[in-house]
């Protein structure tokens, strides 16, 4: 990765405050926020890694003594974290896990859309559409509205089924190759991406997106002393990043734009 000036300063900042206890962080396979490389038995970080590890690196350390990534399914990912094994998670919203210590501006920003069959007709229309499919989700897994209010209803005990464990975006995504449900949820730049690295971009096609948005976090350990100082930290990065051009480019190695930007008028 090229590191700017400021990266070098940021980097130097990171080796000493952090060398002696590196950030310990947990994450999972989420692409391209971050990206476990694809082989078998080594859980390590893809290259490129992921554009959300991408701006951590620039904010505390590129190094082994700078940042320890744990690969672990996201239940046990919250558990580590707020019992203090661990000091930060990727990626997560402050409604989801408000105990949590946050740093003021978010790392990424997700749409939430729906997938089926190539061939199924269906399309979401809003959550009264979802009653006409098998609708497959992640267990303990924050959707937003309204996908969340809907999971609470009558008719959703009855029509939604649930796994987890590990690769379950991908796992979701092949039980609706093989007609085993109809319909999933899923953030659209993982989806893109799952089904682009399965060969599934033919077989499976988006049915609809959900209008609004979730803005998302690296959140920190609530009982870690230097929590507080390391979303402030990351803050800073963010708005440094942005204004040097930084995060355009580190956007674009993942064929990303700025999201803020596209909020503009």
């Amino acid at each position: 990765m090229r590191i700017t000036g400021w990266g070098i300063l940021s980097v130097l900042w990171a080796a000493t405050s952090h060398a002696a206890t590196p950030l310990q962080v947990a994450v999972d396979d989420y692409c391209p926020y971050y990206c476990k490389a694809d082989v078998d038995g080594e859980e390590r970080l893809g290259d490129p890694p992921g554009f959300v590890i991408e701006i951590l690196q620039h904010a505390f350390g590129s190094g082994p003594n700078d940042i320890n990534y744990h690969f672990m399914p996201w239940k046990r990912s919250v558990l580590e974290l707020t019992q203090g094994r661990l000091d930060a998670i990727v990626m997560v919203t402050p409604k989801e896990q408000p105990e949590l210590i946050y740093p003021s501006i978010e790392q990424g920003r997700s749409q939430g859309c729906y997938y089926s069959k190539i061939n199924n007709p269906w399309r979401y229309t809003g959550p009264a559409s979802l009653k006409q499919q098998r609708l497959t989700l992640i267990s303990e897994y924050y959707y937003g509205e309204p996908l969340d209010s809907y999971q609470l209803t009558p008719d959703a005990e009855q029509q939604i089924s649930y796994i987890s464990g590990n690769h379950a975006s991908l796992r979701i995504l092949q039980m609706i190759d093989r007609a085993r449900t109809d319909v999933t949820s899923e953030d659209s730049l993982v989806a893109t991406h799952l089904l682009r690295s399965a060969g599934l971009t033919e077989k499976i096609k988006t049915a609809g997106c959900d209008p609004g948005h979730l803005d998302f976090y690296v959140g920190f350990a609530p009982h870690v002393a230097e929590s507080n100082a390391r979303a402030k930290q990351l803050s800073e990065t963010m708005t440094t990043l942005r204004s040097s051009g930084e995060l355009k480019k580190i956007l674009a190695r993942y064929g990303l734009s700025d999201w803020r930007q596209a909020d503009a008028p």
